[in-house]
């Protein structure tokens, strides 16, 4: 448990100024679900309801920049600063941005392997502190695409990608987001990744298969429309079947926690 040792500083003229204290923190995630609900995989890229121990998690005072974020680490007994000597202090009321995972630096181009996935599935929260003490809920920061296509025939998965404006934050590579697999029945292919709000209309989803050898290459372009955008926190998950190209048959918009959906259009 962090110390409670109290720092006061003296005002000039004799009177106490300011009192400041060790930040007291508490954290959960928002929801009762995984994120990846059905995938026997999920617990390689994506955060359950709950923060173990060893998680790290960054905080810094919501004004001052990226660079000033402390890591902290849950342990045993609660949150605590990963260097014993880099305590946040606070004089309570103020305002704090954390951020998980610690290795966030944006929203990854390529996706394809379970590390990118979970780099770049930033979780935030903001909070006020009373007294010294603070409690975090963190929600997801972007929005989730799934790609789940279904075949007559049996097929190979090679790769799936999205291109388009900002559909992605790493410098120089914003236009390009390469998906991950995270299912490869010979029927049924399913892709995930982690999408940005920003991301503007058109964008182009496609998808490369491996039938007798030879690859194949199919897309399908949102256009987007009706008022539909990308929102932090919500999976946008696009059920295509396929012939000699990618027929959509809807698009069905759920919150990554919480396990309600929304179905926001189908082909007829």
């Amino acid at each position: 448990m962090v110390a409670a040792l109290l720092l006061v500083l003296v005002s000039c003229d004799g009177h106490d100024a300011v009192t400041s204290a060790p930040l007291e923190v508490s954290a959960g995630i928002a929801g009762v679900h995984t994120r990846a609900e059905g995938d026997k995989n999920a617990g390689n890229y994506e955060k359950k309801g709950n923060f173990e121990t060893g998680d790290l998690i960054t905080i810094r005072k919501k004004t001052d920049s990226e660079s000033a974020a402390v890591p902290y680490v849950k342990g045993t007994d609660g949150w605590v600063p990963e260097v014993s000597t880099k305590q946040i202090l606070t004089t309570g009321n103020e305002v704090f941005f954390a951020s998980y995972p610690s290795e966030f630096n944006s929203i990854l181009s390529d996706q394809s392997t379970y590390t990118n996935f979970w780099k770049s599935n930033r979780l935030t929260s903001t909070a006020t502190a009373t007294a010294n003490r603070v409690k975090f809920e963190f929600s997801p920061a972007a929005a989730k695409i799934t790609i789940v296509v279904i075949y007559e025939a049996d097929n190979s998965a090679v790769e799936a990608k999205v291109a388009g404006a900002g559909v992605c934050t790493e410098s120089g590579k914003t236009g390009n987001l390469q998906l991950l697999l995270t299912s490869d029945e010979p029927k049924r292919h399913t892709y995930t990744g982690i999408i940005s709000t920003g991301t503007s209309f058109p964008y182009t989803i496609t998808v490369v298969t491996s039938v007798g050898g030879k690859q194949e290459t199919k897309s399908y372009e949102e256009v987007g429309g009706n008022g539909f955008t990308l929102q932090a926190g919500y999976e946008y998950q696009y059920t295509f079947t396929t012939t000699s190209e990618l027929i959509l048959s809807s698009v069905v918009v759920k919150e990554f926690l919480s396990g309600g959906t929304q179905d926001v259009g189908s082909a007829t």
